[in-house]
Order: C-alpha cells, then sequence, then structure tokens
C-alpha cells in the first residue's frame, strides 16, 4: 500500500508503481525549481575595496545634542552619574586611540565648539542659558560640515536622543549619505540610560514625566576598522564606569546590512502538525524532489491547514515576540510547472518574528488554494534586527512609550539601506512548494 501511494503521488496514477520499484519515485535528480535567492554575495568585492582604500581620521568629531529633551539625563544624581560615564567613556576611548577630540554642541542645524565633553553634563547645556541659545534636537549639521574629501572621510559621532521628526530623518540620511560614497561605514551604540524629567516625543509634546529608563544613541561614520576599534572601545569602558552591558545595543550597518542572506530551513503548519514537509511536490506536469532542492522547503498542506510558518532556525522556534506584519516582506508567485505568475488570492504574510539574526515568517494559505511555489523575500536593508522594532515609538499612549524613540526603526532601515550595494542578493530568501491536501 505504501507503494502504491507514493506512485500515485509522484506519478499521477497507479500503473507507475513498477517505476517506484526501480527509481524510488518518477522525478529526475536534475529537475530543479528556479533558485531561491540570486544576486552578486554581500559585501562585494567593490565594497570591500572602498572601505579598505579608506585613510584612517587623526580626530573624532564629536557633537552632543544641546535640546532640552536630553535635560532628564541629568535630573537625578544617579542619571547623571551613569550619563557622565558615557561622556567619559567617549573621551576615553578617543584618547586611548591618539584622536585628537573636537568637542561641539549641535541642534537647529547648527554646531557650536565647546571646550570639553563635560560640559554636557551641566544643565545649561541644554536649558539654552549661559551664553548658550536652546536648540531643537537636530543633528544632520555634524555631518553637513566641510571635511569630507575621496578616500579620506573623517571620524564622526554623535550624541542624540534622536528624537527628530520625519523630515529631519531624511535630512540626516541625506547628510551622511556623502561619507558612505566615499568609503565611511556607519555604528550605532544604543543605550538606555536613567532618565528624570519630560519625554517629549517628534513634535515637541511633553507625553510623559517622571523617572524612566530613555534610549541615548551614539551615531557615528569613518574609516571601517578605526570605527569598529573605537566603538568598541567605547561600549567597554562605558560598562567598565558602571553602565550595565544589558542596557547597551551596537551595531555595525555594513555588517548587519551585508550579513548572509537567511534562507528557510523548517516549515510548519497552523493549526500544528497540519502539514508534512519533505516529500516530493509536483506542479504541472513535473515532481521536485527534496534532495535536489536545499534552498527550498516542500510541504503537503492537508484540508486543516490555514497558514504555514517559514524559519531560517532549523528548529523553526526563535525567541524574539512574534509582531504583526509590517511590510518588511515581499510574496511573489514563481513561475514553474506553468502556474500562473500571480500570487493566488489570500495568500498574504500574516506575522513575522525576529531574534538572534533569525527569521520566521507566518504566511496565510486559504484552503482551496492550488499547488504553488512561492517566495517571500526582504530585500537589503529592509530587515531590521529585533532591538530597532522594540526600542521604536509606535504610539505615545502605550506604557513603553517613554522608553522608546520616534521614528527610530525609519532612520535605522534608511541608514541600512545606504550601506547596501545594487544587485546583491537579499536580506532573506524563503520559499516554499506546496501541494494542497
Amino acid at each position: 500500500m505504501a507503494i502504491f501511494s507514493t506512485a500515485t503521488f509522484c506519478n499521477g496514477s497507479a500503473a507507475a508503481a513498477l517505476a517506484v520499484l526501480i527509481t524510488g519515485c518518477a522525478y529526475q535528480p536534475s529537475q530543479r525549481l528556479p533558485d531561491c535567492a540570486s544576486g552578486t554575495v554581500a559585501p562585494t568585492a567593490a565594497q570591500n575595496a572602498l572601505w579598505a582604500k579608506t585613510k584612517a581620521a587623526g580626530s573624532l568629531q564629536l557633537a552632543i545634542d544641546g535640546s532640552g529633551s536630553m535635560l532628564g539625563l541629568i535630573g537625578s544624581t544617579q542619571a547623571s552619574d551613569n550619563w557622565k560615564a558615557v561622556l567619559r567613556a567617549v573621551t576615553l576611548a578617543a584618547a586611548g586611540s591618539g584622536l585628537n577630540l573636537q568637542a561641539s554642541r549641535v541642534g537647529s542645524g547648527t554646531t557650536q565648539p565647546i571646550g570639553n565633553a563635560m560640559q554636557a553634563a551641566e544643565a545649561c547645556f541644554f536649558q539654552g542659558c549661559g551664553g548658550l541659545r536652546s536648540v531643537s534636537s537636530s543633528i544632520d549639521a555634524l555631518w553637513s560640515a566641510p571635511g569630507l574629501k575621496a578616500q579620506t572621510v573623517p571620524l564622526r559621532l554623535a550624541i542624540s536622543d534622536l528624537e527628530v521628526n520625519n523630515g529631519d530623518i531624511a535630512r540626516l540620511v541625506g547628510a551622511i549619505e556623502p561619507h558612505v560614497r566615499n568609503g565611511a561605514t556607519i555604528a550605532i551604540l544604543a543605550i538606555k540610560l536613567t532618565f528624570q524629567g519630560q519625554v517629549f516625543n517628534s513634535e515637541g509634546q511633553v507625553i510623559y514625566a517622571g523617572s524612566a529608563q530613555r534610549p541615548i544613541y551614539l551615531l557615528a561614520s569613518g574609516p571601517r576598522m578605526q570605527l569598529h576599534a573605537l566603538m568598541n572601545d567605547i561600549r567597554s569602558k562605558a560598562a567598565l564606569s558602571g553602565v550595565a552591558t544589558g542596557s547597551m545595543q551596537l551595531t555595525f550597518l555594513e555588517d548587519q546590512a551585508n550579513a548572509p542572506t537567511l534562507l528557510a530551513t523548517s516549515v510548519k503548519g497552523k493549526p500544528a502538525n497540519s502539514l508534512s514537509s519533505g516529500l516530493p511536490v509536483q506542479l504541472g506536469a513535473a515532481t521536485y524532489g527534496p534532495g535536489s532542492q536545499g534552498d527550498y522547503q516542500l510541504a503537503r498542506l492537508s484540508k486543516q491547514t490555514n497558514a504555514v510558518v517559514l524559519s531560517s532556525r532549523l528548529g523553526g522556534a526563535i525567541g524574539g515576540a512574534s509582531r504583526p506584519d509590517m511590510a518588511i516582506a515581499q510574496l511573489e508567485s514563481l513561475p514553474v510547472g506553468g502556474q500562473d505568475t500571480s500570487l493566488p488570492h489570500g495568500i498574504s504574510v500574516q506575522s513575522f518574528q525576529l531574534g538572534n539574526r533569525e527569521l520566521a515568517l507566518t504566511i496565510t494559505i486559504p484552503q482551496g488554494t492550488p499547488s504553488t511555489a512561492l517566495r517571500a523575500w526582504v530585500p537589503r536593508g529592509q530587515l531590521p534586527e529585533a532591538w530597532w522594532i522594540g526600542w521604536n515609538r509606535q504610539t505615545s499612549t502605550a506604557a513603553s512609550s517613554k522608553e522608546q524613540t520616534d521614528g527610530l526603526l525609519l532612520l535605522l532601515t534608511s541608514l541600512s539601506k545606504l550601506m547596501v550595494s545594487p544587485g546583491t542578493t537579499p536580506a532573506a530568501a524563503f520559499c516554499l512548494a506546496f501541494n494542497p491536501g
């Protein structure tokens, strides 16, 4: 009975049972589905060459956000101590690297030189007094300043809460882009610090007053090896000064944006155990087997299956929380076996999970969907790290909003996209071929 049913599946008729005894199945080993991921491997040779030939900078140009939304960083003794620890970490790391530190106060589209970074531990720095005027949170002036030359990119670092509106995000990305084009890479060190004071949104409205763990960001660009060494040293020195390592997140965007393409290594059904995987799949007149198609998941759905979970993790389970679809993945039907290239009606991304550089997508597949080969892919620059989402403020009414940042996800994905070369493989490519139950 087992031989008969397998032959029926592989060939569509009981008469092929004898062929099963001889070949095991009617598909040919050479028969393959289209490659799931195509393009040049990232990072490209040209990118690596550009990063390698940038000259080391002799100075660190540091700009500290002087807007009033940062005032709560010195709103209590503990907050002030932690904030000073971060400032000291930057100055000590610069000195340890032999860099001349050039500090300034940034805001409202301008920079103003200051004697030393520790001036940012004083209330007037954020209130706009004692010779300092009040400024809004805008840091693009740091990257718009002169000093950018071919193969000689400056080392620049801004410390800010990044509570800027969407227009400022566009200006900031636009100001950093020429640095990337000339060979700079981008890094961001995010730290949640004790905060006592008013929390503002990007429109300058107070959404909370009191104690919180507020994120601040050290956003930097410069020669790749020099930038890596500096940011790692800042993180280490901040930790040695009492800043909890668990409160810090460090991302080098050229590594994040150009990580190896994630492929689906497992498929599970919803409800649980409602599909069988690893079986041959028939599309049109052709049958495809799992042994010749390692970049695909092949599945036979049951009548109970209403969704599938494709995961880059072999075990399937990912530690991150399940999140509603945020349009990070694009779905398309693959032209296999003469099937229509339009995606069957009702197939859509329902939710996703991110964690430990792994991705899982839950894709709705309505009952009655015909046999299909599909691809869910995420363009490079569009796949965030899990903490980008967790620290991003989507609404000011949520309890967690006081410890999040407006527009963070938009900013970091936009900066990540700057590090992507056209024509490279996607960040993720999940391919599935299935037969309905």
